[in-house]
C-alpha cells in the first residue's frame, strides 16, 4: 500500500478505492485473501477483466466475455416501448442507436461469430415485434433486412461485415 501512497502524494492524483479492486487465482486460501481484502482495502472481483468497455483475455474469445454487450443491447431494447414505435421508428433505432452500441468494442476485438448473430437475432426480434410474449413472424431474413434501402433492404448495417471491416483496417 506504500506504493499506491507515493504514488498519490507524487502525482497528486487519488486511487478511487470504490473502482478498485484485486483477483487472486481460486485456489488461493481464504486467510490469504482475507489478509489482501484487509491490507488494500479493495474488494475481490471474479471474472473477466475490462479495460475501456473492452474485455481483457488470452486466448480464444468466448461468449461469456461478451454477455455485458448483450445485456446492453437487451437492456436499451426493454426500455423502448415498441407497441408504439412504427416499422420505420424501430429501423430508425436499430440504425442510430442499437447499432453504435458495440462500435468500439467491434473496433478493439473480434468477438465470435455467434455473439454478433445472438446480437443481430434481438435487433430482428425488436423490429418484428412481440405479441402476447410470442415473437412475431419474421417476414423477411436479416440478410435481406441489411441491404441498402435502394436494393430493398431497410439500411441496417450486418454486425459480422463491421467486424469484418474492422478487422481489414
Amino acid at each position: 500500500m506504500q506504493t499506491l501512497n507515493d504514488y498519490e502524494e507524487t502525482s497528486g492524483q487519488l486511487v478511487n478505492k470504490d473502482k478498485s479492486h484485486f483477483m487472486i487465482h481460486s485456489s488461493t486460501f481464504n486467510n490469504t485473501r482475507n489478509r489482501i481484502k484487509k491490507a488494500t482495502g479493495y474488494r475481490q472481483k471474479e471474472g473477466i477483466i475490462t479495460y475501456l468497455g473492452c474485455p481483457l483475455f488470452v486466448g480464444r474469445p468466448r461468449i461469456i466475455y461478451f454477455s455485458d454487450l448483450i445485456n446492453k443491447v437487451l437492456t436499451r431494447i426493454t426500455g423502448w416501448q415498441t407497441k408504439i414505435l412504427s416499422y420505420g421508428g424501430k429501423a430508425i433505432l436499430i440504425k442510430h442507436v442499437l447499432q453504435s452500441l458495440p462500435i468500439h468494442l467491434l473496433s478493439a476485438v473480434t468477438p465470435p461469430v455467434t455473439v454478433l448473430k445472438q446480437i443481430q437475432g434481438i435487433i430482428a426480434d425488436f423490429f418484428w415485434g412481440w405479441r402476447n410474449d410470442k415473437k412475431k413472424y419474421h417476414w423477411s431474413s436479416w440478410k435481406n433486412l441489411s441491404f441498402p434501402v435502394e436494393e430493398g433492404g431497410i439500411g441496417v448495417k450486418n454486425l459480422i461485415d463491421v467486424c469484418r471491416a474492422f478487422q481489414y483496417k
